[in-house]
C-alpha cells in the first residue's frame, strides 16, 4: 500500500513540475524573443519480482513478473523553433535562422545570448535589450559594445540588411553610419543553453562554447530590419497538455486518497 501512495506522490509531483512549466509558457506567450520549454516523462520500472523462465520441452515459458515504479521527468528542453515576426520600431530586429544577439550585463566581463531584438537606446547612448548591453562588432570586425550613440529617440535609427546601424539626426531624411554592425552567434546544441534573466541564456557543458560572433548571413541566419520576433508558445497546444496533465494530476490524487483511507480502516480494525 506504501508503494502505491510513494508511485502517486512522485508522479504528482513530476506532473506538478510539468505544469509549472506550461504556466510559464502561457504566461510568456506575448513576450519578445521568449523560447517555450517542453517537458517530458519517463517511466521507472525497477521492481522485477522474477526474471520468468525459457520454454522447454512440452512445459511453456513464463513472462517476468514486474510492477512498475511510478514516473518521474525525464528531461526539460527549451524549443528554439523559429517565432513569428511582427512589426516594431525601425531600431529593432529580429532573426530569421538559428543566430542569438550577445549582450552583457557586466560590461563583456560575461555574456548572455537572447532572441530579443526589440532594442532601446538608453540615457548613455547604449544599445540595450531588456536591460542589458547589445555587442556589435566595430569597422575591424572586433566584438564591441554598442555604446556612444548619438542622442535620439528609437526611431532615429535605421538597420540595413548586412546589420550596419544608421542615425537620422533629421528624422530620416538622411541616414550616416554608426560604425557598429550588430554580432550574432550561435551554438551547436541550443538546447543545452540555460535560462538566465528575462529572455536571455547561458552557455553551459551542454550547449558547447559559442561560435565566434559574425555579422548576419551563413550560419547565423539573416535579420529582419524594423521587426521583432514573436513568442513561439502555441496557446492552443499549452491548454490542452497542461488539462491533461491536470486529469493525470487528479487521477493520482485519487489513488492517494483511496490507498490512504484503506490504511486508516486497516489501523482502525485493528485498534
Amino acid at each position: 500500500m506504501l508503494d502505491i501512495m510513494n508511485n502517486a506522490k512522485n508522479a504528482i509531483e513530476a506532473y506538478n513540475q510539468a505544469l509549472e512549466a506550461h504556466s510559464a509558457n502561457i504566461a510568456n506567450m506575448s513576450v519578445t524573443g521568449y523560447k517555450s520549454v517542453e517537458v517530458s516523462f519517463q517511466s521507472i520500472y525497477e521492481k522485477l519480482i522474477n526474471a520468468g523462465t525459457a520454454a522447454s520441452g512440452n512445459m511453456g515459458g513464463t513472462n517476468p513478473m514486474q510492477f512498475g515504479q511510478g514516473m518521474s521527468v525525464s528531461a526539460t528542453t527549451v524549443n528554439f523553433s523559429q517565432g513569428d515576426f511582427t512589426e516594431g520600431s525601425s531600431s529593432d530586429l529580429g532573426i530569421n535562422g538559428q543566430g542569438l544577439f550577445i549582450v552583457s550585463a557586466d560590461g563583456g566581463t560575461t555574456y548572455q545570448y537572447t532572441r530579443a531584438g526589440n532594442f532601446e537606446i538608453d540615457s548613455l547612448g547604449n544599445l540595450t535589450s531588456n536591460g542589458f548591453q547589445v555587442y556589435g562588432l566595430d569597422s575591424s570586425g572586433n566584438l564591441t559594445a554598442i555604446s556612444n550613440l548619438p542622442s535620439g529617440t528609437k526611431t532615429d535609427y535605421n538597420w540595413l540588411e548586412d546589420g550596419t546601424l544608421e542615425y537620422s539626426s533629421d528624422s530620416g531624411t538622411t541616414y550616416t553610419g554608426t560604425g557598429y554592425r550588430i554580432a550574432l552567434t550561435y551554438f551547436s546544441n541550443p538546447g543545452g543553453l540555460a535560462q538566465t534573466q528575462g529572455t536571455c541564456f547561458a552557455a553551459t557543458s551542454a550547449s558547447g562554447v559559442a561560435a565566434d560572433p559574425s555579422a548576419p548571413g551563413g550560419a547565423v541566419g539573416t535579420i529582419k530590419p524594423g521587426y521583432v520576433e514573436n513568442s513561439n508558445v502555441f496557446y492552443l497546444g499549452e491548454t490542452i497538455d497542461a488539462q491533461e496533465i491536470q486529469r493525470a494530476m487528479s487521477g493520482n490524487l485519487t489513488i492517494l486518497t483511496m490507498a490512504s483511507d484503506m490504511i486508516s480502516t486497516f489501523i482502525s480494525k485493528i485498534s
